[in-house]
This record gives structure tokens, C-alpha cells and sequence, in this order.
């Protein structure tokens, strides 16, 4: 397992059903796209879901992907030069990766809401999201994340919707 997500577990423990499982080689091969390691042991261990309520992170489609829009609906082919959004939060600050040279060399991108300017994070996805949450990074979000951070599970999303529960904060 990739180090900051083996980190990143300690700060936030994944979801006990957390975790999604891609067929990484059939992706290249459908799509030309390779993510990085990172990104892949995170949805190992992660899945599809939302950090704190405020930040929803995406994943390719896997079997049983439950919605149409994923990480790579409407990406750029070829993905040399692409830059896909990996997350989200809810003021609509965009985080990506722009895809130039090797997936490990990605770096990660916060797009603002205001898109003014974009700002550019030497280091990849698990790294960004562990330094953000243990407080090393403070970039310019238009939304904060609750702390302690926590991570829903895109699966207790839907145990709620098929229960009828409010899903405020979802």
C-alpha cells in the first residue's frame, strides 16, 4: 500500500464497507488511462464517498457503480494533457491532476469556485488529502472540512436513501 494512504488511514479511518474494486488493467486498456498508485490504493481501501461531509470523491466505474457521472466521464482522450477531477467539495472547489508526464509525477490542482487562479500541489492525491487534514497545507478552499476528518462510504449513502432517511449533509 502506497505510504500516505497507509497515513492517511491512521488520520481517518476508512469506512468499514469502504473501498472499490476496479479492474485497473481493463481501464487502461478501454481508455488509455493509468492513475497513479496513490489513487489506486486509496479506492482499494477508500472507495467512492465523501470526506467530512464536504469534499466527494470520485472513482472510475467499477461493477455495480451505481451513478453515470465518474472520474473519467467526459475526460479528455488521449489523457496526455487531460486534467480529470478526481474530487469536489461543496462550495465547488474542483481538485485534479494534470496529466502530463507519468502518472506518479501527477500533481494535484485546486481549481476554486471563482476560477481565478488555479493553485498547483507538488505531490500526489494521498498526500495532498493527509497534509490537508493534519493541518501542513491550508490552501485556499471555499469550504472547510470538519475535523476530526471521517469518510462516508458512497454504500451508507445509498442504505440511506433506500431507508428513507433525511440525507442532510450528504
Amino acid at each position: 500500500m502506497h505510504w500516505a494512504v497507509e497515513e492517511l488511514s491512521r488520520v481517518m479511518p476508512p469506512p468499514p464497507d469502504g473501498g472499490d474494486t476496479v479492474d485497473w488493467d481493463a481501464l487502461r486498456a478501454d481508455t488509455g488511462w493509468e492513475l497513479p498508485a496513490d489513487y489506486r490504493d486509496f479506492v482499494a481501501t477508500y472507495g467512492m464517498g465523501t470526506i467530512s461531509d464536504s469534499m466527494g470523491v470520485r472513482t472510475p466505474p467499477f461493477e455495480g457503480y451505481p451513478y453515470q457521472d465518474h472520474l473519467l466521464f467526459r475526460a479528455e482522450r488521449p489523457p496526455e494533457g487531460g486534467v480529470p477531477t478526481w474530487a469536489s467539495n461543496e462550495a465547488g472547489d474542483d481538485f485534479l491532476w494534470r496529466c502530463a508526464g507519468e502518472p506518479e509525477q501527477r500533481k494535484v490542482i485546486l481549481r476554486p469556485r471563482n476560477r481565478r487562479q488555479e493553485h498547483v500541489y507538488d505531490m500526489g492525491m494521498a498526500e495532498f488529502l493527509l497534509r490537508l487534514l493534519e493541518g501542513e497545507i491550508r490552501p485556499p478552499l471555499g469550504a472547510e472540512l470538519a475535523m476530526p476528518a471521517t469518510f462516508e462510504s458512497w454504500r451508507e449513502e445509498q442504505r440511506l436513501l433506500d431507508e428513507g432517511d433525511d440525507l442532510e449533509g450528504f
